[in-house]
């Protein structure tokens, strides 16, 4: 008898906490990351009904690690996908349209070379002309806006990082505890920690191990600790080197601090790092590339005309230098090293970034930096400390001369000469008189010639060595006669021999391949086209009285369809593109970039709901499945009462048999 009441007794208290747990799972069906429980009894090894019950939650330790790392996918996807689009659509924005405002400023030039001396026209191409420029900033500023943004959003990621840190450390000290009571951890309790570790998987990449305390340490998925059992490292903001307009993130451990600027941390601040420096910041490199290449090309075409005085033309647009950004532990903080862009060469400008390293107090060597990787080999040079440096085929010079004091050797400095201030940006020309539509020089062939060659003005790259008081100087190169070997003689205006240039270079660059050389003394370039006889005679002539003259306003013109910018790749021979095609590239290259992260995001989002449900199937609630365990530990309820009631019964019986 006393052995049916034990039993009764133990099934009745196992299946009232089985109802209980049942009732705390239905009541729970919709809570946030709530983990569905089961209690689960042992039969008493001397059949004397149940043992002790256990209640624990019903969890796949593999479905929950790849929820989290799919967690940190999707949201890495998506905030990039979020932050890229924003680019995306200020370059697509009719109102920013550069592509436009290049077509109308060209189709200016075009119209203005029907009348070469109309004032009101030739105002209707400046006002393009700073309409274009009026585009680039826009564009420029937006663009720049975005990075700060992103910069002030990753100085604010320590505050949320580090207190989730704490969070899940604390509930890991809560679990420890628990661990040891009688009762032993709550589900509620580890589903709370769970759900701030899937928060903190939200912001970076993760990697989780479970302790034999009950305790979870989390790293970096590269390493780094994050929870220890009995501390946590911390995230700290630190700027950038050498770029201190930018910050970075660091760890702190215990009183070692790891930076983390080469580190991939995925999640939404791996996002937030991967926008700024691997999208956006490009993208203003590249604009900034576009706005110096359309500058300098319609700058070098205005310096090769006369403008409606009649006088040599000038620069059209300014075009801005940048200051390098010194390495943090550079001897001196004050030193200051800068770029200018060389005076025809903008074509020759990349988006890439450059290294400049000091060999010793006089000397450096100058790497280029393309997508991050900085090249083995220094580039060539021309020219020497204190400067102005040619890097060559790079189309900008460096100079030392503002820094005070001396270098030392391993003195740092990065260079970015399209990455400039969009304010220092604009059309210099004042008068609308200053387009040069005029050609500044002439040519003549000698009535005696018989072939069709003629003398070409390729450039005129610098107009202060070779012309004076509007007239080409006496000493300035401007008659070439084919000698009997088929090789340029070259002659002053005094009919003196300057020097001869090979045949064999079919009369290309005559005076830079010259001997002696007669650039870049002169300022100008000239070839010969077609095949000339010995004999043949040709002469340079200052182009007086030129106001009706469009030769050069064709030029300026046709500079739409030119080869006038620089493509981004590794090797030179083939590697230049028309304006249209720079802005497109710059255009498609953000629009492919939005296009792979909407694929991404939405393959990372594919995933992250199938693992999602996967973890659904083991730890959610089904209402139907409960509602069939609520009836089912209902009646073994009712079932273990009804022994008890028996026993009770055999009990009362025995008693009164007695009496």
């Amino acid at each position: 008898m006393v052995n049916l009441l034990q039993i009764g007794t133990s099934g009745v208290l196992g299946h009232q906490q089985m109802l209980n747990t049942t009732g705390n799972n239905i009541s729970n069906v919709n809570t946030e990351g709530y983990s569905r429980q089961r209690t689960q009894h042992n039969s008493q090894i001397d059949n004397m009904g149940l043992a002790r019950s256990d209640t624990g939650r019903e969890i796949n330790q593999f479905a929950q690690a790849e929820v989290l790392l799919d967690t940190s996918k999707f949201n890495n996807r998506d905030k990039f996908l979020t932050e890229i689009t924003r680019t995306d659509q200020v370059l697509s924005d009719s109102s920013n349209n550069l592509g436009s405002g290049v077509s109308t400023l060209f189709e200016s030039f075009h119209t203005l070379n029907d009348d070469p001396t109309s004032l009101s026209t030739r105002e209707l191409a400046l006002s393009d002309a700073k309409s274009l420029v009026s585009s680039f900033s826009s564009v420029g500023k937006q663009l720049q806006s975005q990075v700060k943004t992103a910069n002030n959003e990753i100085t604010a990621k320590p505050d949320l990082l580090n207190a989730l840190i704490k969070e899940i450390h604390g509930l890991n000290q809560q679990v420890m505890i628990a661990n040891n009571t009688s009762q032993g951890v709550s589900g509620t309790l580890l589903d709370k920690r769970d759900e701030s570790i899937k928060a903190l998987a939200s912001e970076i990449d993760i990697s989780t191990i479970a302790n034999d305390n009950k305790s979870i340490s989390i790293n970096l998925i590269s390493g780094q600790p994050l929870v220890m059992q009995s501390s946590v490292s911390q995230f700290t903001v630190v700027t950038n080197n050498p770029d201190t307009s930018i910050n970075e993130l660091a760890l702190n451990i215990d009183s070692n601090q790891i930076l983390l600027q080469e580190i991939e941390l995925g999640g939404t601040v791996g996002a937030l790092f991967s926008f700024r420096d691997e999208a956006v910041s490009p993208a203003l490199r590249e604009i900034g590339q576009l706005a110096l290449g359309i500058g300098s090309a319609i700058n070098s075409q205005n310096r090769m005309g006369l403008d409606l005085n009649g006088q040599l033309g000038k620069d059209i647009y300014g075009m801005p230098g940048t200051m390098a950004q010194g390495y943090h532990d550079n001897s001196n903080s004050e030193h200051m090293v800068t770029s200018t862009i060389r005076p025809t060469e903008g074509g020759a400008l990349t988006v890439n970034q450059y290294q400049v390293t000091m060999t010793s107090p006089l000397t450096f060597d100058v790497y280029e930096i393309k997508n991050g990787v900085q090249s083995t080999n220094p580039l060539p040079i021309s020219g020497a400390y204190p400067g102005p440096v040619t890097v060559d085929e790079h189309g900008f010079d460096i100079d030392f001369s503002a820094a005070t004091g001396g270098f030392k050797s391993g003195d740092k400095f990065i260079l970015s000469p399209t990455l400039f201030n969009f304010d220092d940006y604009q059309v210099i020309a004042s008068r609308p008189e200053d387009i040069a539509l005029s050609s500044a020089l002439r040519s003549s062939r000698n009535t005696n010639n018989i072939t069709d060659s003629q003398l070409i003005v390729s450039s005129i790259f610098d107009s202060s060595l070779s012309f004076s008081n509007n007239a080409l100087n006496m000493a300035a190169p401007q008659r070439v006669t084919v000698n009997n070997s088929g090789d340029f003689d070259i002659f002053d205006g005094n009919g003196t021999l300057l020097a001869t240039s090979s045949g064999a270079l079919l009369g290309l660059d005559l005076l830079a391949n010259s001997v002696p050389p007669l650039n870049p003394q002169a300022g100008y370039e000239i070839n010969i086209s077609g095949n000339p006889n010995s004999g043949e005679s040709f002469s340079l002539h200052y182009n007086t009285n030129s106001a009706g003259d469009n030769t050069n306003g064709l030029k300026l013109a046709g500079l739409e369809s030119e080869n006038t910018l620089r493509q981004n790749k590794v090797t030179s021979g083939g590697n230049q593109m028309t304006i249209s095609e720079g802005i497109s590239a710059l255009i498609a290259g953000i629009g492919n970039k939005t296009r792979a992260a909407r694929v991404d995001q939405s393959a990372s989002e594919s995933k992250l709901t199938q693992s999602q449900n996967w973890v659904e199937s083991v730890s959610g609630v089904n209402l139907d499945e409960e509602a069939a365990n609520m009836v089912r530990y209902e009646q073994a309820y009712n079932a273990s009462a009804r022994v008890v009631s028996i026993s009770k019964e055999i009990f009362d019986t025995i008693l009164n048999a007695a009496r």
